[in-house]
């Protein structure tokens, strides 16, 4: 057993020794061609091995081929070495498993042709395909590969192959994860596959990738192997949105994203796309289309794509940044597609948008053909709706140049709502665009880009209205100036509805833009004014301007020529230009001059003093050289003659230069309109001349004086006048003005009705400053009215602005301070009714409406309308547009002193006029004027708040309302002697009737033999419907009472005072007194109808006391009778009780000196039924 053990060992020993080393010495490349053999009968095609081959059997059975090559032509395979190492396990099976196969720069060839027929290096027959399920590898590694492809157009190939493949079998499944370099570059590739089915048809899923970048391609269908192979399934690429930056936002250099799918099907020669589904752009605001296409592979391939939506929307596309017009959003956005400027194929693309959002508004069913030819896409039909129901349509080549998008063909263009089309061209900021053609259509054939355009054989026509002609268009680029060329020949254009308006306002603030322009038009319209008869012949460029004819007939009621060149020459601009106005209208003109930049101030202010200054007719002249410029205008307007010159060695705020002005005009009220004052066409209003000369340079300060005398004032100014570029306008000189009547000039400017003020001289001189926001009058004074002035002024020109100022003054007039508020007639005209001191006129106009502002305003008096005028004024007189209003008034006033205020407001045709007063120690007497003749005298006291309404001064009073206090200190009344009362009742006595009149006909003399004194009367009131009413009077610490209440009606000015006067005891009589009529002189009147009957009462009260006196006597003589009666009754009464006591004693002494009687009964004593007697009867009371 040993030995046989033994035998068995030494056997496996020397067949393991012989597997291993004797490979070694076996020549295997003398079975090349047994290898190539087999090889062939598994490929189907002839497999030759023209290099080394090596091979052994242990570990693993192991080989390696080198110079392996199989197919001829071009369907071929290639590979410079391969390595094989099987399983022995499957091996002994019959199965060929490769553990490891590394394959070293295989390349496949492949063919296809015409009809989608593909060749491979692989034959139908062969028996790997029998045999394809027993054949397998774990990992084949591929090392520098390469798969070509020849199609009837040309060759594709992938290169520089490198990865990892394995295979379940030869039918598959299959996986392969490596990369490759493709014609867009080094891509990493990743294959997956199923096993293919008895029908050949082989599920798989590829998956492609750049290296970095983040483009993806992704493949998932089924590919029917065959002669004619088959693919049907979904492909996809995309490129996701690249953030960068901290916050991830997308920097200016990255791509867009884009996303597209499609269902595919076809083979080699054709391939069908439907269910496109293309979107560029983020997700929440990217574009979107959608479409079917096909791609011929044949020997002319072609790509054929039909692509649609239901709407874009560029404007969210651009981003929130967007430019606000569509010609800057477009170019934005095509800057994005400059990789599509060259097509990769020919073909036919067709797009069908409902609609495009763009620069906020919607352009509507875009259609449009492309077809590329010869790397170029032509337009072979585009249309679109605009907005302003504008239709677009096109066809021509577009070509990009550098990225930007270009056009060259024939545009038809209509519009039927061109206002609408330009405010959404200018991005909706032509709300104001002045163009009055509403219908436009342009045809021509056009050469556009986004630097340039040009129309030629171009035919304009606006509401029928026809212009032909060539415009051309080029952007400054590449250190050009930018270039505008238009020769046009019209019966009626519009060249703002061409956008020639905003071209014009750019050349004007000097944009470097050469132009030439050729024009002849019938009817004209430029910058909203419609010019007649337009002949223009002129160039603009780097060296000058150019007018060889300038002919206008009518240019808004102007007639307008002119002429001249202005060139470089060796020192500067040389030349001359002349131009002729004749304007019976000056609209035109002013129209045309606000479209110079920086013009629009002096525009309004011409505009404002058109109608004064039209008709005109004027000769302008410019002329420059080496020695300076000068600049002449003469002719006729305002109704006179003017004449301006301007000479300055250069032009500039900072250059010295030579103005003067003259004017003259017989007509006032042009002149006042050409300094800005506006008259009344109802008051005369003077002519007169302005005159205006200054030398200096502007900047820095320019002399010379001014003056214009008109309107019946005469006003001078001599000083200094700068105009910097910054800090604007600004001067300082002395000033005079002086009038003979100044309400002449306030009557002409409408601020005082003729007739209505007298005469008010003027003659005031002050220190002048003016800056860009004020004029400020300095050491002001003079005279008005005969009356002395002084103070300051400072006027804003802001006209929301107050200004404000001071002025002391000898003598203010309240009358005038009435007058300025409620207008002078309606205080002078006297009173047409009965029934009010005041007048009664209707208002006039303010003299202060429309004024802003204060002035503080000190007076050494101001006459109030009493016997005294009040001293040392001061208040503040503050004017609003609509009220005038005397604010925080101290003055001192008969020995005393008063405050308050006053307010007028003038809202409509109605005043209402408000005060607030205080009093203090105001002596009545000097009020009145009368002195210590006064019937009233005293320091006032008071407060009083009123206000009144009316159309009229009288209508105010009548209307007054309010409430207040008064007191009288130290008051005396005169000739109103309380004492006198005493002495009527002994008259009454000594016979003088009860009868009120002539009991007050007889206190008349006695009455006024005293004054009523009182050291303080006081009384509260309320004012009603015009009418003061008092409360009950209050005297304090008089002898005698004084009572009552005082009404007083202020529309009339008269009293009805009901007063009651008595001496100050319990029962002292009152006597009525009355005052009626004027406040100024009342009526006094006694009224003794209460002292009548109070005397009346005292003679009732005397009879009784008579009568009263009598029956108390008769009372008395009746008690003192029945008191001796009683006495004498009483004295009787005692008589009979002593009597009958004596009697009882006798009777009891004779009982005593008797003998007993036998006992009897008990009886009653005996009663006495007799009448008593009269003694007794009052001795009983």
């Amino acid at each position: 057993m040993n030995n046989a053990l033994t035998g068995l060992g030494l056997a496996l020993v020397l067949a393991l020794v012989a597997a291993l080393i004797g490979p070694w010495f076996i020549d295997w490349n003398a079975y090349r061609d047994d290898f190539a053999a087999q090889a062939s009968s598994l490929v189907g095609a002839p497999v030759t091995v023209s290099g080394d081959v090596d091979a052994r059997l242990l570990p693993s059975p192991y080989v390696r081929f080198r110079g392996v090559a199989a197919g001829t032509g071009d369907a071929r395979l290639e590979a410079s070495e391969i390595e094989i190492t099987l399983a022995i396990g499957p091996l002994l099976r019959g199965e060929a498993k490769a553990e490891r196969l590394k394959l070293v720069r295989p390349v496949v060839n492949l063919s296809s042709d015409a009809d989608g027929v593909v060749t491979t290096p692989f034959g139908a027959g062969a028996r790997g395909a029998r045999d394809a399920d027993r054949i397998s590898f774990d990992r084949a590694e591929i090392v520098d590969g390469a798969l070509r492809l020849a199609t009837p157009s040309g060759r594709l190939a992938l290169t520089d192959i490198d990865g990892v493949a394995e295979a379940g079998s030869l039918r598959g499944p299959f996986r392969f994860e490596g990369g490759a370099t493709t014609p867009s570059g080094r891509a990493a590739l990743r294959l997956s596959t199923a096993k293919a089915d008895d029908l050949g048809v082989l599920r798989l899923k590829l998956a492609a990738s750049l290296d970095g970048r983040p483009e993806t391609f992704d493949l998932d269908g089924a590919l029917t192997i065959a002669a004619k192979p088959r693919f049907e399934g979904q492909a996809s690429a995309a490129r996701p949105e690249t953030k960068s930056g901290p916050k991830g936002g997308t920097t200016t250099g990255d791509a867009a994203s884009w996303r597209l799918t499609a269902r595919v099907a076809g083979d080699a020669a054709r391939l069908a796309f439907d269910s496109i589904d293309a979107a560029y752009g983020p997700d929440e605001r990217g574009l979107r289309l959608a479409g079917k296409g096909v791609v011929s592979l044949g020997a002319a391939p072609r790509v054929d794509l039909a692509l649609g939506a239901r709407q874009l929307d560029l404007d969210r596309f651009a981003g929130a940044d967007r430019p606000k017009t569509p010609l800057g959003v477009i170019e934005k956005i095509a800057a994005q597609f400059a990789g599509a400027a060259r097509p990769p194929l020919p073909g036919r693309v067709t797009f069908d948008v409902g609609g495009v959002v763009l620069a906020g508004d919607v352009a509507r069913n875009l259609s449009a053909e492309l077809v590329a030819n010869d790397d170029v896409w032509r337009v072979a039909r585009a249309s679109v709706g605009l907005p302003g129901d504008a239709r677009l349509a096109a066809s021509g080549a577009l070509v990009f140049v550098d990225g930007e998008p270009g056009f060259a063909g024939k545009v038809d263009f209509a519009a039927a709502d061109l206002a609408s089309l330009r405010r959404w061209l200018q991005g909706g900021v032509g709300e104001g665009a002045r163009t009055a053609v509403r219908r436009l259509s342009v045809k021509g054939d056009v050469s556009a880009r986004m630097g340039g355009l040009a129309v030629d054989n171009a035919r304009i026509e606006g509401d029928g209205a026809v212009t032909s002609g060539r415009l051309a268009w080029r952007a400054a680029e590449d250190g050009q100036r930018a270039a505008l060329e238009a020769g046009l020949t019209a019966d009626k254009l519009d060249l703002d509805a061409l956008g020639a308006d905003r071209l014009l306002a750019g050349l004007i603030r000097g944009a470097d833009t050469d132009v030439a322009v050729t024009l002849d038009a019938k009817a004209l319209t430029l910058l909203g004014v419609s010019l007649k008869d337009v002949a223009l012949d002129a160039a603009l460029d780097a060296d000058g301007l150019e007018i060889r004819r300038l002919a206008v007939a009518d240019a808004g009621g102007a007639k307008l020529s002119g002429q001249g060149r202005i060139g470089a020459g060796a020192q500067g601009p040389e030349g001359r230009l002349a131009f002729d106005v004749d304007a019976q209208r000056l609209d035109g003109l002013i129209a045309l001059a606000r479209a110079i930049d920086g013009a629009g101030a002096a525009a309004d202010a011409l505009a404002r003093r058109a109608a004064a200054l039209q008709p005109a007719k004027a000769a302008v002249e410019l002329v420059t050289g080496a020695s300076g410029h000068r600049v002449t205008a003469q002719g006729n307007a305002a109704g006179g003659a003017f004449d301006a010159r301007l000479s300055t060695p250069r032009f500039g705020l900072d250059a010295d230069m030579d103005v003067a002005l003259e004017f003259s005009s017989p007509d006032g009220r042009r002149l006042a309109a050409l300094v800005g004052l506006a008259t009344s066409p109802l008051a005369p209003a003077e002519g007169g001349r302005l005159t205006l000369a200054f030398k200096g340079a502007p900047a820095r300060g320019m002399t010379g004086d001014g003056r214009l005398a008109a309107l019946g004032f005469d006003l001078a100014a001599r000083g200094d006048v700068a105009l910097a570029p910054v800090a604007g306008l600004s001067a300082a000189g002395d000033v005079t003005f002086r009038s003979a009547d100044i309400t002449a000039f306030a009557e002409a400017l409408g601020r005082l009705t003729p007739g209505a003020t007298p005469a008010v001289p003027v003659d005031v001189a002050a220190r002048i400053s003016v800056t860009a926001d004020q004029a400020a009058l300095e050491s002001l004074e003079g005279s008005i009215a005969g009356r002395a002035v002084s103070g300051r002024l400072v006027v804003p020109f802001d006209s929301k602005a107050a200004f404000e100022g001071e002025a002391t003054v000898d003598e203010a007039p309240s009358a005038a301070l009435l007058a300025l508020g409620l207008s002078p007639e309606g205080l002078t005209a006297p009173t047409t009714s009965g029934r009010s001191v005041w007048p009664s006129t209707a208002f006039g106009p303010s003299p202060a409406r429309g004024l802003n502002g204060r002035i503080a305003v000190s007076a050494r008096r101001m006459s109030l309308g009493l016997a005294e005028p009040a001293t040392d004024v001061r208040f503040t007189l503050a004017l609003r547009p609509n009220a005038t209003s005397v604010e925080r008034f101290s003055a001192n006033l008969a020995g005393g002193g008063v405050t308050g205020s006053l307010d007028l407001s003038r809202p409509g045709l109605e005043a209402t006029l408000a005060v607030k007063a205080a009093a203090k120690d105001v002596r009545l007497e000097r009020l009145t004027g009368q002195g210590v003749a006064s019937k009233l005298i005293g320091a006032i006291e008071g407060t009083v708040e009123a206000q009144g309404s009316g159309r009229s001064l009288s209508a105010i009073m009548a209307s007054m309302a309010g409430a207040g206090s008064a007191t009288l200190r130290s008051a005396a009344i005169r000739s109103l002697d309380a004492a006198a009362l005493d002495a009527v009742e002994p008259m009454i006595e000594q016979g003088l009737p009860l009868e009120a009149p002539k009991i007050a006909g007889a206190l008349e003399p006695l009455i006024g033999r005293a004054d009523f004194t009182a050291p303080r009367l006081g009384a509260p009131f309320t004012i009603s419907g015009g009418v003061l009413r008092s409360g009950a009077i209050v005297d304090e610490g008089a002898a005698a009472r004084l009572g009552g209440a005082i009404s007083i009606d202020l529309s009339r000015l008269t009293l009805d005072a009901a007063l009651t006067l008595g001496p100050r005891r319990a029962d002292a009589p009152q006597l009525g007194v009355a005052f009626q009529g004027p406040l100024a002189a009342p009526r006094r009147r006694l009224d003794a109808t209460a002292l009548t009957s109070w005397l009346s009462v005292r003679a009732v009260e005397r009879e009784t006391k008579r009568i009263e006196a009598m029956e108390a006597e008769i009372q008395q003589r009746a008690r003192l009778a029945r008191e001796r009666a009683a006495a004498e009754e009483r004295r009787r009464a005692e008589e009979r009780r002593v009597a009958d006591e004596k009697r009882k004693a006798d009777e009891e002494r004779l009982k005593a000196l008797q003998p007993l009687a036998p006992s009897q009964p008990a009886l009653p004593p005996t009663l006495d039924l007799a009448p008593p007697t009269e003694g007794e009867a009052q001795g009983g009371r």
